[in-house]
């Protein structure tokens, strides 16, 4: 079974009506839970958060918040998700600006010294690169994003994406994810916006939104995750090229290179 979920914020809204308006639609749409940012670094604090939580707490629906790391004091950072009303339990944003592994485990460590467990981890496979490919083992639920593109209706766009083989499920680092954000552009009561998969049981996502234990989905396989990385490596997200190189995949980019500087035998196949 896989089920979905929203990840928004306050660039998603307009009013806390707006916000309202969109948690209405989210059972009735087949949504099963939704993750809302509660702060960032030491001073930020989303204005729609606690309308949400309050929400979602009186309508029985599965909600989890999320505190965009920087590189301020950790310590500070847990006092102002606090402040907002976090909660004892969150997922922690780490993307650009964000710092490295070290200063990811500084604020895990200061977040539970303040009473708040991690039980997810925002931290897409490309930032994991841009800081060096550190090790992930022992990372609290591990959330990885791949979007091969396109928009539309989530459940469409997950199966496009490659669904539960698809490139989101596989492991780096040392780690599996647990969820995949696989878009940034679901459309959701009339909104386009990020969605996130699990596999498992409406139980089992309440217990990894809540601290259980929850086993990360394993390829059958355990060279199956070497192999599909390699696919990612040489073709890019979603298996689409590079954005970085034009929309190329690396052996592309290298004939492209090749014939430019004119190296002899670097020329496209026959016939193209």
């Amino acid at each position: 079974m896989t089920l979905y979920y929203p990840d928004v914020s306050n660039n998603n809204w307009g009013s806390t009506q707006a916000a309202i308006g969109f948690l209405e639609q989210l059972v009735p749409q087949g949504f099963s839970a939704v993750c809302h940012k509660v702060s960032q670094g030491s001073g930020y604090r989303d204005p729609y958060w606690p309308a949400v939580r309050d929400w979602c707490a009186a309508n029985d629906l599965l909600c989890i918040g999320y505190h965009y790391v920087d590189t301020s004091n950790p310590a500070s950072q847990a006092q102002c998700w606090n402040a907002n009303g976090g909660g004892k339990f969150a997922m922690l944003d780490v993307e650009d600006g964000s710092g490295d592994i070290n200063n990811y485990w500084a604020v895990v460590n200061a977040f539970n010294a303040a009473g708040i467990q991690i039980v997810l981890s925002y931290l897409p496979h490309w930032y994991w690169q841009n800081i060096g490919s550190p090790d992930l083992t022992g990372v609290p639920g591990l959330v990885s994003s791949a979007y091969p593109g396109g928009n539309g209706y989530a459940s469409s766009l997950y199966v496009n994406g490659g669904g539960d083989d698809g490139s989101g499920w596989n492991g780096y680092g040392g780690a599996t994810p647990v969820a995949w954000q696989f878009t940034d552009r679901a459309n959701i009561a009339g909104i386009n916006v990020d969605c996130n998969a699990f596999k498992g049981t409406a139980a089992e996502l309440a217990a990894l939104f809540t601290g259980g234990t929850v086993v990360a989905p394993q390829p059958t396989d355990p060279t199956l995750a070497v192999a599909q990385d390699n696919q990612v490596q040489l073709r890019g997200p979603g298996l689409a090229g590079w954005p970085q190189l034009g929309g190329h995949t690396v052996v592309d980019a290298l004939a492209a290179i090749g014939q430019k500087l004119g190296i002899e035998g670097f020329a496209p196949p026959e016939g193209n």
